[in-house]
């Protein structure tokens, strides 16, 4: 059992590894680099407060974080929520705290989907 499943019952959707998105691909095979060479890290939680007491629900939430190249969450969006509890958890979300993830060695923004459950 991982960190975050200890703490708060939540999870990476996927085994955290840096995977690219088409459009990444897209532009870096534009700029001439071979996918397989390029060295990308992840994104890794440093911080993530307290997670909210929602009394009236039980169930899973999928987020989906966008990160920027300093590692704050600058977007979020979300699947599974109730609609009354969808402002309290953007605002959770928004404030993890993550290292940025990297691309041969400089900051990268990206995405990442976590599965948090209420039971």
């Amino acid at each position: 059992m991982n960190y975050l499943q200890r703490l708060f019952g939540s999870k990476p959707v996927h085994p955290v590894k840096p995977e690219f998105d088409s459009s990444v691909a897209q532009r870096l095979a534009a700029a001439g680099k071979d996918l397989n060479r390029v060295q990308a890290t992840p994104a890794e939680l440093l911080k993530m407060p307290e997670k909210p007491g929602l009394t009236d629900f039980k169930g899973l939430v999928r987020l989906e974080l966008t990160l920027d190249e300093r590692g704050k969450v600058v977007s979020v969006q979300m699947d599974g929520a109730p609609f009354q509890h969808i402002s309290v958890l953007e605002s959770w979300a928004h404030g993890w705290d993550f290292s940025p993830a990297g691309m041969d060695g400089k900051a990268h923004p990206c995405r990442m989907v976590f599965e948090v459950t209420w039971a």
